[in-house]
């Protein structure tokens, strides 16, 4: 049967590092991974790490050009979890899908440091048309 795609911005298979934390959170440190999809309004990735839809997450990513049509940059999300698959691969790590709703543009050397100097932050719709 077909199944209509609900979403609303294409995705890229993209493997691209990413790190990422729970908000506000001082007992958990920051997870590295990588992107298994990734759009202008979201990203997907697997993790060992026990989440819940609903809970808020803070995705250090960097954005390729081939997404936003933009120079390459990384950037910080704050997001949402939206979607869960348990168990997605052969490891017990599942998939998770995060929703982004705000952005900082960070310095590119912060994805090797996995953080952030406090930059101007930028609601989502601004992704794609920021002069970054």
């Amino acid at each position: 049967m077909f199944k209509p795609d609900r979403r609303i911005t294409p995705r890229f298979k993209l493997q691209t590092v990413l790190a990422f934390s729970r908000m506000k959170s001082l007992l958990d440190s920051q997870q590295k991974t990588k992107a298994i999809n990734i759009s202008t309004t979201g990203v997907c990735f697997a993790t060992s790490l026990t989440v819940s839809v609903g809970e808020m997450l803070e995705v250090l990513l960097g954005i390729p050009r081939r997404v936003t049509g933009l120079r390459a940059i990384a950037r910080k999300f704050t997001g949402r979890i939206t979607y869960i698959d348990p168990h997605h691969d052969s490891l017990g790590n599942s998939r998770v899908g995060v929703q982004f709703l705000y952005y900082e543009v960070v310095p590119a050397s912060s994805l090797a440091r996995g953080g952030s100097a406090g930059r101007a932050v930028y609601p989502l719709g601004l992704l794609v048309q920021s002069p970054y």
